[in-house]
Parts: structure tokens; sequence; C-alpha cells
């Protein structure tokens, strides 16, 4: 514990004496896991959103409403029979409406005016989403069927623009990590030369470089762990406002994730990133100095 307490006063110690340089380093720290989280968010939210649609591809064929329950019957088999073609279930008027109420956070039936625009329809799962676009044009033709839904055409135009952002923001993920630990490297570097004579002093009585590097490495810590806690609770007040926003002003929002996993994960990762870039920051300035000071004493002097 007496150990600690000066590893610990140390630590705080050359924060202090760099007051501005430390400053810079943790708001640098903050600034970049900040960033690095908001793509996180973001490529979550994408990769839930293309995951929840490939694992669940269905079609919707959606029914004249005049056709008879008998009609309805033989068009859910000849679908079925259909190569590709997993799963046909019938949705009618009523059930497309309550399904529409529960995916919204308003009452839909206050502006309906007691009218049911959503027609029946047959929900169509598929074996692969590469036959969407084949089944489509083979339902489509049936009578009876209106018109046939699916998301197909519409990710295919939205899935490279999608993908591209992701690797560009893991691109920028690298960068912003590289930069915060070259800041952090550079301020652990400048506390180093501060107090170079106090390590040459303990080196002298047989202090080991790791009494010497630990103050460096809790300082180190210090930046990342508190850049990365600052960092979440400021991104967990934009997702909730960004929540809060959508399910109020949009009825259908498939590409949400829940809040407290979200922040579960942000959590994990900031914080181990936080972790890792201010002990390697530190390990890489300490042990630099170190191998350049190591300290050996001349015959003149031991004999003195």
């Amino acid at each position: 514990m007496r150990s600690l307490g000066f590893f610990l006063e140390e630590t705080f110690e050359g924060i202090r004496r760099h007051s501005t340089s430390s400053l810079v380093t943790f708001l640098q720290a903050f600034i970049s896991l900040f960033l690095l989280g908001a793509m996180l968010i973001f490529i979550i939210i994408v990769n839930n959103f293309v995951g929840n649609f490939l694992n669940n591809m269905e079609m919707a064929a959606f029914l004249d409403d005049n056709l008879a329950h008998e009609q309805v019957v033989e068009l859910q088999e000849g679908i079925l029979d259909l190569t590709g073609v997993r799963e046909v279930t019938y949705v009618s008027k009523e059930t497309a409406f309550a399904i529409m109420q529960a995916r919204t956070t308003v009452d839909i039936d206050d502006l309906l005016y007691e009218r049911n625009p959503f027609p029946a329809s047959l929900k169509i799962k598929v074996t692969s989403p590469k036959r969407a676009r084949e089944l489509a044009g083979l339902i489509g033709q049936l009578e009876g069927i209106n018109d046939v839904a699916y998301g197909e055409e519409q990710l295919s135009t939205i899935l490279p623009l999608f993908y591209g952002i992701e690797l560009t923001c893991f691109f920028l993920a690298i960068v912003l990590t590289g930069v915060t630990l070259l800041i952090i490297l550079n301020t652990i570097r400048l506390a180093i030369l501060s107090r170079e004579k106090e390590i040459k002093i303990m080196q002298l009585v047989g202090a080991t470089s790791g009494f010497i590097r630990f103050p460096f490495l809790l300082e180190g810590l210090i930046y990342g762990f508190g850049g990365a806690a600052v960092a979440l609770g400021l991104l967990a007040i934009v997702y909730r406002t960004l929540l809060t926003y959508i399910e109020t002003h949009y009825i259908y929002n498939p590409w949400i994730v829940d809040y407290d996993l979200m922040m579960g994960n942000l959590a994990l990762v900031l914080f181990i990133l936080g972790g890792l870039i201010g002990i390697i920051g530190s390990l890489i300035a300490v042990d630099k100095h170190l191998k350049k000071s190591d300290y050996k004493p001349s015959i003149s002097a031991e004999v003195g």
C-alpha cells in the first residue's frame, strides 16, 4: 500500500508539472475515442440492419380486396410449390394494421379516420435472397396479386454505400488511434525528461526498471481511461437523444439497436482501447528512455 501511494503521488505530480500538455493529451484521447465510438455506433447499426434483412428475407404479395377465401388458399398453395419458397403465411387486413401499430409509438388509429388502408397479403419467406428477384416476377404475374414488395432492389443500392462508409470509418479509426498513441507517447516523454535526474538517482540506488516505469504507466492509463469515460458519457447522451427522436418521428425503425446493448458494446471497446493506447504509449516512451539512459557506474566512481 505504501508503494501504491508513492506511485500515485508520482503520477499526479507528473500530471501537475505538465498541466498544459496533460490537458491537451486528455482532450485528444477524449476526442479520438468519441469519434471512434460514433463510428462504432454507425457500424453496429448498419450490421444489425443488414443482418436482420438477410437473415429474415421476406416478400409481401399484396392481395385484391375482393378475393374469396378459397382463392387465397389456392394462391398460398401455388406459391408454396415454387422452388426457393420456404414458407407462406396469410396476413389479414386486421393483422397488417396491428403489426404496423406495434411498430410505432403513436396511435395510428386516430390518423386513419376509422378506415383500414392496409391490404391483406401473403408473407413469403425465401430460402435465399438471390432468388427474390426471380420469385417476385413469377408471383407478381399470378391472378389476384396486386403487387409484390421486397427490399432486395433497395438494399443492392444501399449496401455498397454502407460498406464503403464502414471501410472509411475503419481507416479513420486506425489513424485516430495512431495519433492518440503518438500524443500520449510524447506527453509521457516530456514527463520523463523533467524527472531525468530523479530517474538516474533511482537507478543508482538500485531501483528496477519496473519500479521506475510504473508511475508513467499509471499516467498513460489515466489519459486512456479518462478519455474513454468522458467519451462514453457523451455518446450515451447523444444516442439516447437519437433514439428518442427516431421513436417520436418515425413510425417504422428497423435499424434501431437496443440502448443497453449498444452502450455495453461501446463501453467494452472504448475502455479496452483507451487502456491499451495509454499503456502502449507509456511503455514505448519509458523503455526508449531507459535504454538510452541505462546507468553504468565507472571504475573511478566505484572506487571512490
